[in-house]
């Protein structure tokens, strides 16, 4: 019994310290989107800045249209992704929109977010308001990734046109998340809120590189097992939609021969990775790194490129 019990604890701390990181992560972007952005008005994208836009063309409850998006989002993923990978984002779903609606109901919290970022604050007010909601909702998107969950929301639109169409993640969320902005800026018909809110985004996305480290949002692993690299090079090949490449290494010291399993993922199935590693074999040595750029299947498109006018001119000599 005390074997049993031994051998479920491990993935018993993992699952918790996971499930906090998203939690927490889903506490503080309802912090910076109830607390700062929300009562500024400011458009950011994303479902804040759909709730805006429902504010200003129908006078609903900003915090309730986001709660209701959530769970469109939702409908639609497990309809067109399916529950492996919806279930990311389902504490997230239930977390993150409850917190925002008892943030921006408390008596005592409305009343100081509208004295301070209502619509008698001035620009430098609003401003801050933009810088600390981008800071507060970067750093929880980045936990919830490092939680191996998942936001949902317009991510949704965002993975489903990938899966059928293959354009670019990034392209995809600057295309959908710049429509929203433009959209409140008729909307809300105020230029210098729409800049802040354009300020605030950049804020928020500086901010989630730098707490998830990185710019680029692949990541590649290094996996050298002993005695376990067929079991992960099976489990990458059977329980996630990456690819693998193996490589015959030789140990430094006793000249030992292992096989090293190379496999590139996105940052949100970070915390899966590392989980699933070390449910196999405790003791592999994994090294993992930011990718600045992948092209292939699953990532970005590989396609031609000019050649820069340096190497023309070098060919035209030869």
């Amino acid at each position: 019994m005390g074997k049993f019990k031994d051998l479920f604890k491990p993935k018993i701390k993992i699952i918790i310290k996971n499930y906090t990181f998203v939690i927490i992560g889903s506490i503080l972007l309802a912090v910076g989107t109830g607390i700062f952005l929300l009562p500024a008005m400011l458009n950011t994208g994303g479902l804040g800045g759909l709730g805006i836009i429902g504010k200003q063309l129908f006078g609903f409850d900003p915090d309730l249209v986001v709660l209701s998006l959530v769970w469109v989002f939702f409908t639609i993923s497990l309809l067109f992704l399916g529950w492996r990978f919806t279930i990311k984002s389902l504490v997230s779903s239930l977390v993150y929109p409850l917190t925002l609606i008892l943030l921006m109901r408390l008596p005592g919290v409305v009343t100081h977010t509208e004295t301070l970022f209502g619509a008698g604050a001035d620009t430098a007010t609003k401003l801050i308001a933009g810088i600390f909601g981008g800071v507060f909702a970067g750093v929880g998107v980045a936990l919830t990734f490092l939680g191996g969950g998942s936001t949902g929301g317009v991510d949704i639109i965002v993975v489903i046109v990938n899966k059928y169409l293959h354009i670019s993640h990034s392209v995809l969320a600057f295309l959908i998340d710049g429509l929203i902005v433009a959209i409140g800026l008729f909307v809300v018909g105020d230029i210098i809120l729409s800049l802040i809110g354009i300020i605030s985004a950049f804020v928020f996305a500086i901010t989630l590189e730098f707490v998830f480290s990185g710019k680029s949002h692949a990541l590649t692993a290094y996996i050298i097992s002993q005695t376990k690299s067929e079991e992960i090079n099976t489990w990458i090949q059977t329980k996630t939609d990456r690819g693998s490449t193996l490589s015959p290494i030789y140990g430094g010291y006793e000249k030992d021969e292992y096989m090293m399993i190379i496999v590139t993922f996105d940052r949100s199935e970070y915390a899966k990775f590392v989980n699933g590693i070390a449910q196999i074999d405790k003791d592999a040595f994994v090294m993992i790194q930011q990718t600045a750029t992948v092209l292939g299947e699953g990532f970005n498109n590989l396609v031609q490129h000019k050649e820069g006018l340096v190497n023309r001119k070098r060919k035209d000599e030869e």
